[in-house]
């Protein structure tokens, strides 16, 4: 079976080859005026004619016959026979199909969702590439209302597709009317995606409360529906109009979309925060009484209940792998402390037998076996990165495995098996989490700061490949010496400081006397992602604003805390955005992880590693097959990605005068499991 997906790629990407030339041929002979191109009246292949669909006919189709019938419509368009405002109206149609593939590709990027009808690579490629001619073809002098308005969408989606995302924002909030649902519906829809660009789910999710006035067809309905709890996963549920929507005054003065959206909230909360089938029962009834015709209907409540029953898996013996001796042992005690103190802290400690296993001698495949024919029905661990590999090039993981370490790249086997799961702290994952966090807040030049050592070159390859995958710029890089106490040259290169400084000395000379001068640094640069540990991050900020690059935003990883407690030691870096896990930043309660006694910041990692490892034993497999959920957990806001890492979405932060001082949280999620309580309920699936 696998084999014959493989031929069916090659296959499917020679024939976007083949048919792409076949395009570009045809639009360049149609715009030559030289060749003709017969009119194509009849039925194309299949059931597609040159007609425009509806757009519920569309929303059935698969993405080759959507691609299949935008190509009908474009060659009809290019006919020599055809009139000018037949001609556009078969763009526009055409327009209105590949917009539809970009926007539905974009969505999955964004939600994670694992559908039967994801978009390869070969098709958003050749869309894209249609979408553009087709748009190069359009005449906009000569454009009806309704065709501006999908030549705007189709725009504000390329924008939104490279990251433009305040450009699309700019172009979304120009005046917009049309009489047609579907564009309505597209309209909301890009404007839903733009805010969750931004990280402002709970934006997101009233535009798409907005846009389901506007679908037709059941399948849209429940397909949005899946969006907005999709969505609410990013939305902050401690949100004080909630306690007052029961309020009977208080419904008199909101907008039923308001309502709408405060329902959606009550029922995210409600199948978070039950921890038994009867009192959850009760509540969803309840709240069906108090909104009787809310979107979110008794049969979508099920679906998401059945959904999450058929996927908790039921634990009763956790075998853990982790070395005893060696290099590795100190961060595994942290690790092993962590998973003592949630088990011990569960109320279902007694129903599970939890045992540990030496990797000291890396005989990995020995010791999984072992866990095995001594009945484990979990595993966490191996620690070490070539256990893993290891285990991952293994045929043998029959049970959920939960390793803490992650490759880079993920092996062919373990994505096959379903079975493998990779919890990491890597470095890597904290620059990607930089570069991802810097293109939301809309910057778009990027600078890098870097030591010049093996930590300091990944960090800065991590972090401009995520920048440059979102749409953004690398406009400068620079190393430091991580012995050095003095930034001040690579500081100085960086900003152009040093050219400034050069051209000074050169008109001294000609002019043959000292100049009043300041210098100036370079304007193109947005940002500067500072990788960096304590010592060197106390001294670089203050230089880069000596240098005159005080208005520049400094983003950097948990590397630069050595201890959240000390004001004193940590005023140097006000200002500078960086995240950590929420139990460090003091936005996880009642949590295990506080039963630490770790002074190491390192090591308080560890031990919220352990406690998130145990407590994600029933939910991974959950997790994994739907990406939309989410886990509330010590060290972040998790979710599973379609290769079986841990992602993790972590909450901001700035020093103010030293002091700890946190973004408005968006990560906390309302679709989610919530970790800190540990009373984690097998059998009925409880999720808190």
């Amino acid at each position: 079976m696998n084999s014959i997906n493989i031929v069916s790629k090659k296959t499917m990407s020679k024939l976007y080859q083949f048919t792409s030339v076949f395009i570009i041929i045809l639009f360049v002979t149609g715009c030559g005026g030289s060749a003709t191109v017969k009119k194509d009246t009849k039925k194309a292949s299949g059931s597609y004619n040159t007609r425009p669909a509806d757009s519920n006919k569309i929303s059935t189709m698969s993405t080759d016959e959507k691609i299949k019938y935008a190509e009908n419509l474009f060659s009809s368009a290019l006919s020599t026979n055809t009139s000018n405002s037949e001609k556009n109206s078969l763009l526009s149609d055409a327009l209105y199909i590949s917009t539809h593939i970009l926007v539905d590709s974009h969505q999955l990027k964004l939600s994670h969702e694992q559908t039967a009808f994801e978009i390869s690579p070969e098709q958003y490629d050749y869309s894209l590439q249609l979408t553009n001619k087709i748009m190069g073809q359009l005449n906009n002098k000569q454009l009806t209302h309704e065709q501006n308005n999908q030549y705007l969408l189709t725009s504000t989606t390329l924008n939104l597709i490279a990251y433009q995302t305040a450009s699309a924002l700019t172009q979304l909030n120009m005046d917009f009317d049309s009489t047609k649902n579907e564009q309505w519906s597209l309209y909301y829809q890009l404007r839903a995606m733009t805010e969750f660009q931004l990280g402002q789910q709970s934006n997101a999710v009233k535009e798409l409360i907005i846009r389901h006035s506007y679908l037709v067809s059941e399948a849209e309905k429940k397909a949005n529906k899946s969006l907005i709890w999709n969505y609410l996963a990013g939305v902050n549920l401690n949100e004080q109009s909630l306690k007052s929507q029961t309020d009977a005054n208080y419904k008199q003065t909101i907008s039923d979309n308001e309502t709408v959206y405060y329902g959606w909230l009550n029922l995210a909360k409600i199948l978070r925060d039950s921890n038994d089938p009867q009192t959850m029962n009760n509540a969803i009834n309840f709240w069906l009484q108090t909104y009787p015709v809310h979107q979110a209907d008794r049969s979508f409540i099920n679906h998401i209940i059945q959904t999450r029953q058929e996927s908790v898996i039921s634990v009763s013996h956790i075998a853990v792998l982790l070395p005893q001796q060696g290099k590795l042992a100190k961060p595994a005690k942290a690790i092993r402390d962590g998973i003592m103190a949630s088990h011990y802290k569960s109320s279902l400690a007694a129903n599970i037998q939890l045992r540990f296993y030496d990797t000291s001698n890396d005989a990995i495949q020995l010791a999984y076996q072992q866990a095995i024919d001594n009945g484990a029905d979990f595993i966490i661990g191996p620690l070490a990165k070539s256990n893993v590999e290891a285990l991952s090039n293994s045929t043998k993981i029959s049970i959920p495995t939960l390793a803490l370490n992650s490759l880079e790249v993920q092996q062919a086997s373990a994505q096959k098996l379903n079975h493998l799961f990779q919890f990491g702290l890597s470095p890597e994952a904290a620059a990607r989490m930089v570069a991802e966090k810097a293109r939301k807040d809309g910057h778009y030049y990027a600078a890098i700061m870097a030591p010049n050592n093996n930590w300091g070159k990944r960090m800065k390859k991590a972090f401009a490949t995520q920048w440059e995958k979102s749409g953004g710029v690398v406009v400068d890089t620079v190393e430091y010496d991580s012995s050095s106490h003095d930034f001040s040259d690579s500081i100085k290169s960086m900003l152009n400081i040093d050219l400034s400084e050069s051209r000074k000395k050169e008109v001294s000379r000609t002019i043959g006397r000292k100049l009043e001068y300041t210098p100036r640094r370079r304007q193109d640069i947005d940002m500067l992602f500072m990788a960096a540990f304590p010592r060197q991050a106390k001294q670089i900020p203050l230089q880069v604003i000596y240098h005159h690059g005080e208005t520049i935003p400094i983003y950097s990883t948990s590397h630069i805390v050595s201890n959240y407690q000390n004001a004193r030691q940590n005023i140097d870096m006000d200002g500078v955005n960086f995240s950590d896990m929420p139990f460090l930043l003091g936005d996880a309660q009642d949590s295990a992880s506080q039963q630490n006694t770790y002074q190491s910041t390192l090591y308080q990692r560890l031990f919220a590693m352990g406690v998130d490892s145990y407590q994600l034993a029933p939910y991974v497999e959950y997790l994994y097959k739907n990406p939309s959920e989410s886990f509330s957990g010590d060290t972040g806001q998790i979710k599973i990605n379609n290769q079986g890492h841990i992602i993790r979405t972590l909450p901001w932060a700035i020093f103010d005068q030293g002091i700890i001082k946190l973004e408005k949280p968006d990560f906390n999620g309302s679709n989610e499991m919530n970790g800190s309580n540990s009373n984690m309920s097998y059998n009925n699936a409880s999720f808190h």
